[in-house]
């Protein structure tokens, strides 16, 4: 069942991108600076898209990096908590006289 959903979502995907690319086949200018093109609409939204998603995923990456750093540092510590907590569960206890 769960397959048939995804194939029929898949298969909504492409129709929808099918469309979006007939609907928006004109023609527009696009300067990058160094170069002028002219490609269709929905080659340039979807690149526009794409460019903006990479973006965002090279801006997200260095506070990912300092949380995969926190979580390394904290479990660590709690290794450490851990092996101190075994050792004194293992100390007898003395009499207090």
């Amino acid at each position: 069942m769960r397959r048939l959903f995804a194939f029929i979502g898949g298969l909504l995907i492409i129709l929808f991108g099918l469309a979006f690319s007939v609907l928006n086949a004109n023609p527009v200018g696009v300067d990058l600076f160094i170069a002028q093109y002219e490609v269709a609409l929905s080659v340039a939204l979807v690149g526009a898209l794409i460019l903006g998603a990479a973006l965002g995923v090279l801006a997200s990456l260095g506070a990912v990096w300092r949380r995969r750093r926190e979580v390394a540092r904290l479990q660590r510590q709690l290794g450490y908590a851990e092996r101190q907590l075994q050792a004194l569960r293992r100390t007898p206890l003395g009499d207090s006289d």
